[in-house]
């Protein structure tokens, strides 16, 4: 009885150590797959990483321009204030020889009227 039942430990045991290792085969092809699909996820990363980097990219370049807007926006600020200061000074000017022509004009049609009363003998003779 003791060969028997040696045999068919060994039976037993050799099937067990089968299952086992078909366990463990089937443990292996999973882990292949979890490992697969580990690497279609990070070649999925390393696609989002560089759009991530391409937009970065663009928003340096729309910051820049942006800058430079800002920059021209100052400078015509600038240019229209002095502008405004131009245009104030040419102003006051005008309106001075708007006066200067006013009495050159009111002394003109005097002389004139003087003028035409002495000839008229308006005004007498001396």
């Amino acid at each position: 009885m003791s060969v028997t039942l040696e045999q068919d430990l060994k039976e037993y045991l050799a099937e067990q150590f089968k299952q086992i290792e078909l366990r463990f085969q089937h443990i292996d092809r999973r882990f292949e797959q979890i490992d697969q699909r580990f690497e279609q996820i990070e070649k999925r990363f390393e696609k989002i990483d560089q759009r991530f980097e391409k937009v970065e990219q663009k928003f340096e370049k729309i910051e820049n321009r942006l800058e430079k807007i800002e920059a021209n926006i100052t400078d015509l600020k600038v240019g229209q204030a002095r502008l405004e200061e131009k245009i104030d000074a040419l102003d006051k000017r005008l309106e001075f020889q708007e006066f200067i022509n006013r009495g050159i004009l009111i002394g003109f049609l005097a002389a004139i009227l003087a003028g035409l009363a002495k000839l008229f003998g308006v005004i007498p003779s001396s």
